[in-house]
């Protein structure tokens, strides 16, 4: 059994690498402004294609925020600024509504105004206001939120919010919660083959719930964790197939936060890459050096984009 497994994992493997032969590389997304020599990850963006939300944090992942950016008359992305919904606490994992009209995201902010930091996460909504702006963070309640931290949440047409959870032991498993009148209905995981013993989380809803991608450390991956896609078959999901290269690479710690565009052309993910992968032959100057640490590329989080089709992959 172990040889049988060895070779249909060799066979997955140069499957992939056939798939992606002619795949476009994925490139940075508006760098020096988007992309930077900081920590960004986490993606959604409006869907006009002129607004998109995004996270950037410190080192220390002390200080998480939630950063927002529009085109110019030029179509160019503008200096990001702060979310006027966050700065405070931990905000995490932005997630607008395919219609645009509200965004859930993670938090550890407190249930009550003036009460302590949470020690874990939990999904809060905002709802644009028909004159700009948001309406303040509502929590989204015991059928949602847990006992453990609920993140990477992704929204659906019909309503249904897809989320990851944590438990106890650190695993991360994908759930969903169906929309009411009220609220939601209680939250409910999904099935195999999309959860597994293995780590699932950063996923993302087709607004028709026709597919998914997310993130796994499952067995014949290329990296440490790769993205995945499974497609709905009625009640249920078709095995799930990796995206390959160069999405996943051999070797990289993975990719994550995938979005896309409400054309369905455009792939939007984040990635710790670094520029020096591998690592110089010669030594750096203080030029060069400076150029790593201060740019994108530095191993710290950076969003990339490149073209996309789902139909590929089935």
């Amino acid at each position: 059994m172990h040889l049988l497994a060895t070779a249909m994992l060799a066979l997955l493997a140069i499957a992939i690498a056939a798939h992606a032969a002619d795949a476009p590389a994925p490139r940075l997304l508006a760098p020096g402004v988007i992309s930077t020599s900081d920590d960004e990850w986490g993606f959604s963006m409006s869907p006009q294609g002129d607004a998109l939300w995004f996270n950037k944090a410190d080192r220390g992942y002390r200080i998480q925020v939630i950063m927002e950016s529009s085109k110019d008359a030029h179509g160019r992305w503008q200096s990001p600024r702060v979310a006027a919904f966050s700065g405070q606490y931990r905000d995490i994992d932005p997630a607008l509504s395919p219609d645009g009209h509200y965004l859930v995201f993670a938090s550890n902010r407190p249930l009550q105004a003036g009460g302590a930091r949470r020690a874990d996460f939990d999904l809060w909504r905002v709802d644009r206001l028909a004159g700009g702006g948001w309406s303040p963070p509502r929590h989204l309640g015991d059928e949602v939120n847990g006992p453990g931290s609920e993140t990477n949440s992704s929204v659906a047409a019909n309503g249904t919010l897809y989320f990851a959870v944590s438990e106890a032991q650190g695993r991360r498993d994908l759930m969903r919660a169906h929309a009411t009148p009220d609220g939601y209905a209680m939250r409910e995981p999904l099935p195999a083959p999309i959860n597994s013993d293995a780590d699932e989380s950063n996923h993302w809803i087709a607004p028709d719930e026709s597919y998914l991608l997310f993130l796994s450390n499952r067995p014949g991956g290329l990296g440490e964790n790769d993205l995945y896609i499974s497609f709905r078959d009625g009640d249920g999901w078709h095995a799930p197939r990796n995206l390959g290269a160069p999405v996943n690479r051999p070797g990289a710690s993975g990719v994550f936060t995938p979005f896309v565009d409400a054309e369905g052309r455009h792939l939007y993910f984040a990635e710790r890459r670094s520029t020096l992968d591998p690592l110089p032959e010669r030594a750096l100057d203080a030029a060069a050096l400076e150029a790593y640490l201060r740019g994108p590329g530095n191993g710290q989080g950076d969003l990339h984009v490149m073209p996309w089709s789902a139909e590929a992959y089935r």
